[in-house]
């Protein structure tokens, strides 16, 4: 797991909400808003807007309350005691915002290169009280139906009926890692795994380099997607990626993004820690040209605006700093630094 620091991510975070939440009316410039969520002096480890645009859920360090703020009225509607873990929580809302799904976050990575085992809560957005609490899984999603929470430990995909807290339903993906995601229309689940090394033979890009197929077998992984219905085999994306952290599908469906970090005996950046999020015709399931870097020190926050237009980026310069790329073409068009 990519581990991140609290007190920078959500400064990033609050920028990078604003500033999509507003680009359907306006055109992104260089100027922004700085406002207190409250006057308590709670280190923020999280943020996510929810479906509608309204609220925002905000999660805190050290135990401290998770926060609904209204976003517009700029005023706290609500206040749960859930995660409860030092270094707070990544939050999510579920597709129609009736959930939001908490992970554990830490403050230091000690084994950068290894799949991450980490605890997850599912929270009734509405009441705070827990629904579902996962301890040392993968990856977590809620199905846009909102009736599964499906969560990826090892080599196994389970199925928890959100309603009874049952496990409905297990799969087994051979040589799964860190991430699994779900279509918006719910008809496709895709999750990263390790290249076999038949797959990597039948390539004809490592038939007569040995070497290549080699380091890829060690350090490269896959993405694979399959159809939620029976499971059955779509295809297998055609790229090699480094270690997958995150995968996100966007709102329309179309595109599939990759967050993935070098392996530490394979980065080539001279110094610093490179990101990157790839993007995937999530139509035809190919992998596309269209590439965001970041040089964030920890796995960086990122979003498309509503309208898809741009896409946000936290990235580090002189100083952290939350980047607003062109969707289509990557290219950077405003920075914005705390």
């Amino acid at each position: 797991m990519r581990y991140t620091l609290p007190y920078i991510r959500t400064g990033l975070f609050l920028l990078l909400a604003i500033a999509l939440a507003e680009a359907s009316a306006q055109h992104i410039n260089a100027d922004y808003e700085k406002f207190k969520v409250s006057d308590n002096r709670f280190i923020h480890s999280g943020l996510a807007m929810s479906p509608d645009q309204r609220l925002l859920a905000i999660a805190c360090t050290q135990g401290f309350p998770l926060y609904i703020y209204d976003f517009r009225n700029r005023s706290i509607i609500r206040q749960f005691d859930v995660g409860n873990w030092y270094a707070g929580a990544r939050v999510n809302w579920s597709s129609n915002g009736r959930y939001l799904l908490l992970q554990q976050l830490y403050y230091l990575d000690f084994s950068p290169n290894r799949d991450r085992e980490v605890n997850f809560e599912v929270i009734d957005a509405a009441s705070g009280e827990r629904v579902l609490r996962l301890e040392k899984y993968h990856d977590v999603k809620i199905t846009p139906d909102e009736r599964l929470a499906v969560a990826l430990a090892n080599d196994v995909l389970e199925f928890y009926e959100l309603s009874t807290g049952r496990i409905v339903e297990r799969r087994t993906i051979k040589d799964a890692t860190n991430s699994l995601e779900i279509s918006p229309d719910g008809r496709y689940i895709a999750v990263s795994h390790r290249p076999a090394e038949a797959y990597l033979k039948n390539d004809p890009q490592f038939r007569k380099n040995p070497k290549a197929l080699k380091f890829n077998l060690k350090f490269k992984q896959l993405i694979s997607v399959y159809n939620a219905s029976d499971f059955t085999f779509v295809a297998t994306v055609n790229e090699y990626y480094d270690n997958v952290y995150r995968l996100e599908w966007s709102a329309d469906g179309r595109e599939l993004y990759c967050l993935s970090i070098p392996y530490t005996k394979a980065a080539t950046a001279a110094s610093g820690r490179q990101n990157f999020i790839s993007v995937i015709d999530a139509v035809n399931f190919k992998s596309t040209r269209t590439v965001f870097p970041s040089n964030s020190n920890y796995e960086p926050a990122f979003r498309k605006s509503h309208e898809g237009k741009y896409m946000g980026v936290v990235s580090w310069g002189k100083f952290p700093e939350l980047r607003i790329d062109d969707a289509v073409t990557g290219q950077v068009l405003h920075r914005f630094e705390p």
